[in-house]
């Protein structure tokens, strides 16, 4: 369901009215398990598709899209809802704006639990929610009332606008505990971790890594039902850090090991604090919605500092967001590292 806004009553859970369950109480709330809105700076500079003119059936969604009906028992549905504004550039990335203007205030499927009731009945990401048990649909905080005061079973009516949806979350190597600024010699000192952007469960600024797609669905659930998160999350602050790369080209490093059929593709963050670190991937592809959605919130963060430094009237040069392995001085041996770098 929609995430509840910060200055709502203690009685309100749409988290639990969008079926997720009820609310045990908020005695345990920190401010590290407040929900956060996904990802809004997981856009990169490739142009998104050309803008025809779009084609609206009678309930005027794009007429391309396909309409089904979903009938769901459980109690607890296990997905989130934004609107297209809210998720145009995290999800929704890749879709032209008047699609977007087309989807209105409706309810986006944003988050769907893997194995949930949603996710078994065949309710995926970026799809909307038009009726429930016949009842329609306009928005968020109405589709919360629906599902939490209707009787079950749901017969939940859908549309599927058939567009790609994009995820800057992905099971991916990691090596975070070293000062180098390039992959470790061996495949074997890489960890696998389930590595989110920004996401549900925490601030758009950070990198969350998790020990598997599982721990994080229990967390995200933990933090809208105002429980205290108990899996162990790895966390990194991205404000003012670099991406390190061995070229100027913005591409991500490459590396070779023995008994690998390809090359592993990584790249570097450099924190502000803390020793640099490295997400990998054998395939591109699987790298690219992480490595963009880094990179772009970067982008996102060096031009709202130019900005403010224009406010105030200063002029600082632009810098990039990128940083050659070359150019980028080495951290300071013997440093320990605090829990200000990351905790669990």
């Amino acid at each position: 369901a929609a995430p509840p806004p910060p200055a709502a009553p203690a009685e309100e859970d749409p988290w639990a009215a969008a079926g997720f369950g009820a609310r045990p109480g908020t005695s345990n709330v920190t401010e590290a398990a407040a929900p956060s809105t996904p990802n809004r700076y997981a856009q990169d500079n490739t142009p998104k598709e050309s803008e025809a003119p779009l084609s609206l059936d009678s309930n005027g969604l794009p007429s391309d899209g396909e309409y089904y009906e979903a009938r769901v028992g459980a109690r607890s549905l296990g997905v989130m809802f934004y609107t297209a504004r809210e998720v145009k550039d995290s999800l929704l990335q890749k879709i032209p704006s008047n699609m977007i203007e087309a989807m209105a205030s409706r309810p986006i499927v944003s988050y769907v639990a893997k194995n949930s009731a949603a996710y078994n009945a065949g309710i995926m990401l970026g799809h909307t929610i038009l009726e429930v048990n016949g009842q329609p649909v306009t928005d968020a905080v109405t589709c919360a009332d629906l599902i939490r005061t209707t009787p079950r079973p749901l017969n939940v009516r859908c549309f599927n606008p058939n567009f790609e949806v994009v995820l800057s979350e992905n099971k991916h190597l990691v090596k975070y505990d070293t000062l180098d600024m390039e992959a470790p010699k061996s495949a074997n000192e890489w960890k696998m971790k389930y590595v989110v952007v920004g996401g549900i469960v925490a601030a758009e600024w950070t990198v969350n890594m998790f020990y598997s797609k599982a721990d994080y669905d229990k967390a995200v659930k933990e933090t809208h039902t105002r429980q205290k998160i108990s899996v162990k999350i790895k966390q990194f602050d991205l404000r003012g850090a670099k991406i390190i790369l061995r070229s100027k080209d913005g591409k991500p490093n490459w590396i070779n090991y023995p008994g690998e059929t390809s090359p592993w593709h990584y790249f570097t963050i450099l924190p502000r604090r803390g020793y640099p670190i490295k997400i990998s991937s054998p395939s591109l592809e699987e790298l690219e919605p992480v490595y963009r959605a880094v990179r772009s919130f970067l982008q996102h963060d060096a031009a709202m500092k130019n900005q403010h430094a224009q406010q105030m009237g200063h002029y600082i040069e632009e810098e990039s967001v990128y940083q050659t392995v070359e150019t980028t001085p080495p951290r300071g041996g013997g440093r320990v590292r605090t829990n200000k770098d990351s905790y669990w």
